[in-house]
């Protein structure tokens, strides 16, 4: 990754959105951004979880079953668990955009730096990148000892809806929700740390570029990886494996400056997850054919 030029903007005055200059990352949420975020995001993605429970019982979708019982059920089936996931990123997202529109004084996108006129100018490049980073990933992991039965194929052979619903979801709400969480506040967050140490006298710019980058990569990348490690059952290959994908995604975010750019590679990979399922079961139709 080239730091040549790599400039922390000091965001006392965030203004309007910088132009980036071609090897300069404008930087965007803080720390305290990022805690802010956090607590939003588990108190809304825990609230939907128990409305979406609520409604389900309410429904008796599956007969007459106890909170717990549905709450069980809705975490096996992916026809109830991608809605109620997909509910809970909308209502934390619909929180976000007001409230960080108010803490910087601009649009959330901007201060996010989304700049989806560098994903549409790319596009191509992206979406190929994002298949190449699948195809990829796959050949790499055929040489390593990966889980058999994850539980990430269990839930898809569960129902041909359920596997469709995982297909879209995939490539469209939860490459978004990931990326503006890891890549638009995670990774600007720790290069927003190493900033204050330069301006602490505590780095040097030289430390702060050569330094701060890889590291802030690395450590946004972590949790990450760790965070899809159970739909790999916690195996250690495909948890490295998705680490390198997101080496792969912020790269793309710093260089171009543009989460939207992250995102669109973020989407075409996820699509070649599901690629070769969708091919092998003749459009979800036939999931027995997953059974080893």
């Amino acid at each position: 990754m080239s730091t040549a030029g790599f400039e922390l903007e000091d965001q006392a005055d965030p203004g309007p959105e910088p132009k980036a200059e071609p090897g300069i990352v404008a930087i965007g949420p803080n720390m305290g951004h990022l805690l802010l975020l956090f607590l939003l995001s588990v108190v809304l993605l825990l609230g939907g979880q128990f409305l979406a429970l609520l409604a389900a019982m309410k429904l008796q979708v599956y007969g007459h079953h106890s909170l717990r019982g549905y709450a069980q059920l809705l975490q096996n089936d992916a026809r109830w668990l991608v809605p109620a996931e997909a509910f809970g990123y909308l209502l934390v997202i619909s929180a976000a955009v007001p409230t960080f529109r108010a803490v910087w004084h601009r649009p959330f996108a901007v201060g996010l730096h989304w700049n989806l006129a560098q994903a549409r100018r790319y596009a191509g490049r992206l979406f190929l990148l994002g298949l190449g980073c699948g195809f990829g990933i796959g050949l790499l992991g055929s040489a390593l000892p990966m889980p058999k039965d994850p539980p990430i194929m269990a839930d898809m052979m569960r129902s041909p809806a359920g596997a469709w619903m995982m297909l879209l979801f995939g490539i469209t709400g939860a490459p978004l929700f990931e990326e503006m969480f890891f890549r638009g506040f995670l990774l600007p967050a720790f290069l927003n740390t190493f900033r204050w140490l330069r301006l602490k006298g505590d780095l040097s710019p030289a430390a702060a570029r050569w330094i701060g980058i890889p590291v802030s990569v690395v450590l946004t990348s972590l949790p990450f990886a760790l965070l899809h490690g159970q739909q790999v059952a916690h195996a250690w290959a495909p948890v490295l494996l998705i680490g390198l994908v997101s080496l792969v995604l912020c790269v793309v975010r710093l260089q171009l400056n543009s989460l939207a750019s992250s995102t669109v590679v973020h989407a075409a990979y996820n699509f070649t997850l599901f690629a070769g399922i969708l091919v092998q079961t003749g459009g979800f139709r036939h999931l027995d054919r997953l059974v080893h």
